[in-house]
């Protein structure tokens, strides 16, 4: 049923117009969507390259690259069809410094392959990102090895299409040059080397269809005269040439004080989060991001962000941010604008008000929702955290329901580990292991916080200066009322620990 329902869900989309192409993964510097002089049939461009020159992400940077790479290994990389075909993609690795030097990109490209490489079908997740705009809802793919000759540091991943056209060979096309750029870092991996060699891979004949054999050729759409679609390789590599070898000196300057820490073990690069990094001696994490059932008041332990999420049609959620260390405030990004910040915990995507959330009132359904939140030390040092969603309306799971799996899920009894676990989370001291079978982010899980609980690792947690209000929950009476001031409070504190006590043996 859930797959019968996705598949409708991409194939009744309507398909709206869009520019030509843009780079979806890894995560664009820009939200243009389509880096170009001119254009025809819709918003025309002023963006000569070789990155784009307006519409900046606010979440993504060199202290936040959107992707970790090792040299040697091999990583891929996606970008819209938009209904057309026919062309050559370049790919260039360059200092950040250097990102809007066209000849820097033309030095330091690695790698060429024809455009309309490994074509695939969007399931549901990819369909907002990937195939938007294609009313076939086909989108490209490809896989990049990283160079040995690049040293750590920060880079620009440079991506230009140009001679595109579609039909056969002898058809004119009008397409301009196109680019786009990705704020990546290289740290670890093989050896470095002094040089690299640049490749070609073109189809099976070798070649490609395409309108020109390099950029500027057709710097404005429509590209004037009308060139013909032809059979060719790119010019560095015309009559069995090769281009020259690109060497480890020309990246002096690309080492920064953004060192990370990396998880090789965790594959990365996946479609819909980013990779496995965190910053080096940061003192303060974005753990994970959790949803969060308004209408209960409860963290959804157990909903995959990477999956479709089935939301009933009065269903209510927000998104609350999983954190250690000293965190000052976390910042909220959705599709890469800043919309919230919270500077109390729990850190969440809308706030809340004595320990209960509000509701992202954001449109959620059936559109591309990219999560980002940005952790803020006391000391200025950061982390960041982001998961791309994807929301559906459902009208065959409760009303109320929010998750995977198409039904709601019974809630076992509450354990004193839980209880404890979930105070720590109330005041934004999120601690690793299995999560609790329930958790209420309450008042009491607040108070039970207050009281300097210690964790796992015996470190005392400071107490928040957070209102708490009267809970007469047995399992947390204790606590609750230690950091009571009301006489009626902690008379309804022992009336529910006598209800909850065993009888005295006679």
């Amino acid at each position: 049923m859930l797959a019968m329902l996705m598949a409708l869900a991409v194939v009744a989309a309507p398909t709206p117009v869009a520019a030509h192409s843009f780079l979806t993964v890894p995560l664009p510097i820009s939200r243009l969507d389509g880096c170009r002089v001119g254009g025809v049939g819709g918003t025309t461009g002023n963006c000569p390259g070789p990155c784009p020159n307006s519409a900046f992400r606010s979440d993504t940077s060199s202290k936040n690259p959107a992707a970790v790479y090792r040299r040697g290994s091999t990583y891929e990389v996606r970008w819209t069809r938009n209904n057309h075909e026919g062309g050559i993609i370049r790919w260039a690795m360059v200092p950040v410094s250097e990102m809007w030097d066209m000849a820097s990109h033309e030095r330091n490209a690695f790698h060429w392959s024809c455009w309309n490489i490994n074509r695939f079908s969007c399931n549901a997740m990819e369909r907002h990102r990937d195939c938007y705009f294609d009313r076939d809802n086909l989108a490209f793919r490809d896989y990049l090895r990283i160079p040995d000759n690049l040293p750590d540091g920060d880079y620009v991943l440079g991506w230009t299409w140009y001679g595109g056209g579609e039909g056969p060979v002898g058809k004119q096309a009008m397409f301009g040059d196109y680019y786009d750029c990705s704020y990546v870092r290289v740290e670890g991996g093989n050896t470095l080397t002094e040089a690299h060699y640049p490749t070609f891979s073109g189809d099976s004949t070798g070649t490609c269809l395409s309108t020109v054999n390099r950029p500027g050729i057709c710097k404005t759409e429509p590209c004037v005269p009308l060139p013909y679609v032809q059979r060719r390789v790119p010019v560095e590599f015309e009559g069995g040439r090769k281009p020259p070898p690109i060497y480890s000196t020309n990246f002096p300057n690309v080492a920064t004080q953004y060192r990370y820490d990396y998880d090789y073990s965790v594959q990365t690069q996946s479609g819909f989060s980013e990779a496995a990094i965190k910053p080096a001696g940061s003192s303060v994490r974005v753990v994970n991001l959790r949803l969060v059932d308004i209408r209960t008041n409860k963290i959804l332990w157990y909903t995959d962000l990477t999956k479709p999420i089935q939301l009933g049609y009065d269903a209510k959620l927000s998104i609350l941010a999983e954190v250690t260390g000293p965190v000052a405030h976390v910042e909220w990004f959705i599709n890469s604008r800043r919309t919230h910040i919270d500077s109390n915990s729990p850190f969440s995507i809308a706030g809340d008000f004595r320990g209960r959330f509000y509701e992202l009132v954001h449109a959620k359904t059936n559109r591309r929702m990219f999560i980002t939140a940005r952790a803020v030390g006391r000391a200025g040092d950061e982390d960041y955290l982001s998961a791309d969603l994807f929301f559906f309306k459902d009208g065959g799971v409760p009303s109320q329901y929010i998750g995977n799996s198409g039904r709601m899920v019974a809630a076992s009894p509450r354990r004193a580990d839980d209880v404890a676990r979930a105070a720590r989370l109330a005041a934004g001291k999120f601690v690793r292991g299995h999560p609790p079978a329930t958790a209420e982010v309450t008042s009491a899980g607040r108070a039970a916080a207050a009281t300097g609980e210690t964790g796992k690792a015996g470190v005392t947690r400071p107490r928040p200066a957070m209102e708490r209000a009267p809970v007469a929950d047995a399992t947390s009476a204790t606590v609750v009322e230690r950091n009571s001031v009301s006489p009626a409070h902690r008379t309804a504190v022992r009336q529910a620990r006598r209800r909850s006590s065993p009888p005295a043996a006679e």
